[in-house]
C-alpha cells in the first residue's frame, strides 16, 4: 500500500507495483481507508511522516507487524514542541509489533554492500524512481518549502553548477 498526497503520485505508485494507494488529502477517514486497503492489517510500516498517516496505520497493524520510524516531516513546523498525538502502547501490546528507529549511520558499515545490491537492482530494472530537480542554489528555499508541502514529485533535488 502506498500513501501520498496527490493522485499523480499514487498513479506512479501503482505503475511501480503498489497494489493499493490512498490519497491522504482526499480520504474521508484515513484509518478506514488503511483498513480497506489492508484488511488483514499492515505488516511493515516505514514511517517518514509521523502525524495523521502514522496514527491511521498504527490503528491497523497486523499481528507481529514491524514499524520503522525514519522521519517526522508532518511535524516539521513543531520543532521544540512536545510530540503530542495519539498513544499506541495498547495497540503495540495487542499486535505484538516491533518498532525501531532508523538512522542511515547505524548501517554505515554496510554501505558498500548496500550500494552493490542497489546498483544490481537498478541495472535489472527492479528499482524505479523519479527526481524533481530545481536549478540553482538560489532555489534551495523553494525546494525545501515544496518538500514540506508535498509539492515535489520524487526526490527533491537542487542542482547547482
Amino acid at each position: 500500500m502506498a500513501i501520498a498526497g496527490s493522485d499523480d503520485k499514487l498513479k506512479w505508485c501503482r505503475e511501480i507495483g503498489f497494489g493499493a494507494a490512498i490519497n491522504y488529502k482526499k480520504a474521508a477517514d484515513l484509518t478506514v481507508a488503511v483498513k480497506e486497503a489492508c484488511p488483514r492489517g499492515v505488516d511493515i510500516f516505514f514511517d517518514n511522516t509521523a502525524g495523521p498517516i502514522h496514527d491511521a496505520v498504527m490503528k491497523n497493524l497486523a499481528i507481529g507487524a514491524r514499524v520503522v520510524i525514519c522521519g517526522r516531516i508532518a511535524l516539521a513546523g513543531q520543532f521544540g514542541k512536545p510530540d503530542i498525538g495519539e498513544r499506541f502502547m495498547g495497540q503495540l501490546i495487542v499486535t505484538r509489533a516491533s518498532i525501531h528507529g532508523f538512522l542511515v549511520f547505524d548501517w554505515w558499515h554496510r554501505r558498500d554492500e548496500a550500494l552493490r545490491h542497489l546498483a544490481a537492482w537498478h541495472r535489472d530494472g527492479k528499482i524505479r524512481f523519479k527526481e524533481d530537480v530545481l536549478e540553482g542554489i538560489e532555489r534551495m528555499p523553494e525546494a525545501f518549502i515544496r518538500l514540506l508541502h508535498g509539492k515535489n514529485f520524487g526526490k527533491q533535488i537542487v542542482k547547482i553548477s
